[in-house]
């Protein structure tokens, strides 16, 4: 039986020698250094091949690793014997499974040990303190290991992992690997600079407020499509209840974007290869549509061919209809908006260029900003996520904002909005 045995964080402040070799920060229950740590690992896995092996108490800790990390074994312990592993997700041979009893204290630990070839690097998240360790120091990894060792009990899993230890002995990585660990670490970190998270409360207020209009408003898509599949149903009926489902799409994707941007700072933005034209093509019929309901045309030009690039595809729609909507609601009749997709230099360049005609340049609707989050638009009651946020959410999809005027000579004198967004 594990019962007894010292856990990870116990056994390296057991160790007088490990305080120097390793770096320790206090955190809330929602263990927010644990997860800017995991960032980093998730991006440098998205970066580079690891050969090794990786301890760890969930199996997910890097997304896809079945598929991007072939030559990474992984070596989970767990309460678990199933349930973490459905089918097709992890190759069974490239994993494996250490059975602890619920008992053991290591379950209260989450922690991620990984050993390449090149480099290795031990995080520590613990309940019981409150803090999260890391270290690559080969010291703080030999006691993880040390620690982890006697809690596997079948013979045949110890011959195996003692092989595989054998074959990728910790050492102290190479200035390059720190290199790039801190210039991901701080382009994490450059997420919470612009936009503070303000007190909790005020977070909470608006999960609360986004749950509860979010909702009703499915329960009411729902029945309006069960409504709309009747045969009963009259032509008239189904018009209107087309225009009362779309209403309804477009309040819980704003809602659903304002609980992201929310989320922000609990837990880390998976990024990945994305194909930006199709989250434009899929989005720019509802877009033309939603503008021609308010008499404003849209137009999109496109190159030839476009690169895939480093983001979250389902995050980033989000945004993108956000930023439509804005500016949609925020001209009058008969303006035009013009969305322009070039490359410039490692980025793709996606511009929001808007045109207001001088009949209409005097009837430009109201914002009011509602706290440092939301925008209010007081005649319509539309609330949307205000500029500063907007830009702290594409910064965390590995994206820029910039908003500027155009000059008054310009063929286009409304706003300027420039998404750049790296290839991957």
């Amino acid at each position: 039986m594990a019962t007894g045995l010292a856990t990870i964080y116990e056994a390296l402040h057991q160790d007088p020698q490990t305080r120097e070799f390793v770096e320790e920060l206090h955190q809330t229950d929602a263990k927010e250094f644990w997860h800017r740590a995991i960032a980093v690992l998730q991006q440098f896995s998205m970066q580079r091949q690891f050969k090794g092996i990786l301890l760890t108490h969930h199996p997910y800790i890097f997304p896809n690793a079945a598929f991007r990390q072939t030559e990474l074994q992984t070596w989970v312990f767990t309460t678990s014997k199933s349930s973490l592993f459905p089918t097709g997700t992890l190759p069974i041979g490239n994993t494996q499974v250490v059975s602890l009893p619920k008992s053991d204290a290591l379950n209260q630990e989450w922690f991620s040990l990984l050993i390449t070839d090149t480099f290795s690097i031990l995080v520590v998240s613990s309940t019981k303190s409150h803090s999260c360790i890391w270290s690559f120091h080969p010291h703080a990894i030999q006691i993880a290991i040390a620690t982890l060792l006697p809690r596997i009990r079948r013979t045949e899993q110890q011959t195996s992992l003692q092989s595989k230890l054998q074959q990728f002995p910790p050492t102290m990585p190479p200035y390059q690997i720190m290199a790039r660990f801190g210039a991901i670490l701080m382009a994490q970190s450059s997420i919470h600079q612009e936009l503070p998270i303000p007190e909790i409360q005020e977070v909470d207020i608006i999960k609360a407020i986004t749950h509860e209009v979010r909702t009703p408003l499915t329960t009411i898509r729902m029945l309006v499509r069960s409504l709309k599949r009747r045969k009963d149903v009259s032509a008239e009926v189904k018009t209107r209840l087309d225009r009362v489902d779309a209403e309804c799409t477009e309040q819980i994707e704003r809602f659903n974007l304002i609980f992201e941007a929310a989320q922000l700072d609990s837990y880390p933005i998976m990024l990945e290869a994305t194909q930006l034209e199709d989250i434009l093509s899929d989005g720019f019929m509802r877009w033309q549509e939603h503008a021609g309901r308010r008499q404003i045309s849209l137009e999109m030009i496109l190159p030839t061919e476009i690169p895939a690039i480093s983001s979250n595809a389902l995050l980033l729609s989000q945004v993108l209809n956000g930023l439509v909507d804005r500016l949609v609601r925020s001209f009058p009749p008969d303006s035009h908006i013009q969305l322009i997709l070039t490359s410039a230099g490692e980025y793709l360049k996606l511009q929001f260029q808007s045109q207001v005609t001088s009949q209409s340049g005097g009837d430009l609707p109201l914002l009011k900003a509602v706290g440092q989050w939301l925008m209010l638009q007081p005649e319509t009651g539309t609330l949307s996520l205000s500029l500063p946020t907007t830009k702290t959410l594409l910064k965390a999809l590995g994206g820029k904002l910039t908003v500027r005027m155009h000059s008054s000579s310009a063929a286009y004198d409304g706003e300027i909005l420039t998404i750049f967004l790296p290839f991957f």
